[in-house]
């Protein structure tokens, strides 16, 4: 996240996104413990409540920007994927 320390606007976001996570943990030291899954698998929303992909220092491994870029693929190419029935 060093990148976003030259940017005024980007450091006020990190800023933000520390002072969310310091009240949790101030309100529940054992919060990153305890916390559920996130139902995306996006880290941040399991850890921040809130995705920031603009800010994100994992987002080469996001799976949620991975499904949106096959989607878009998907899109482009115009390919159906069909789920077989399992009746």
């Amino acid at each position: 996240m060093s990148w976003g320390i030259e940017n005024p606007n980007k450091r006020k976001d990190i800023l933000d996104l520390m002072d969310i996570g310091v009240r949790k943990t101030m309100a529940n030291p054992n919060y990153v413990n305890e916390v559920q899954k996130s139902t995306n698998g996006c880290w941040m929303d399991q850890i921040y409540g809130l995705m920031r992909c603009d800010i994100c220092d994992l987002s080469h491994q996001c799976p949620v920007r991975e499904e949106e870029e096959w989607q878009a693929w998907l899109k482009e190419n115009n390919m159906v994927v069909e789920k077989k029935k399992t009746d």
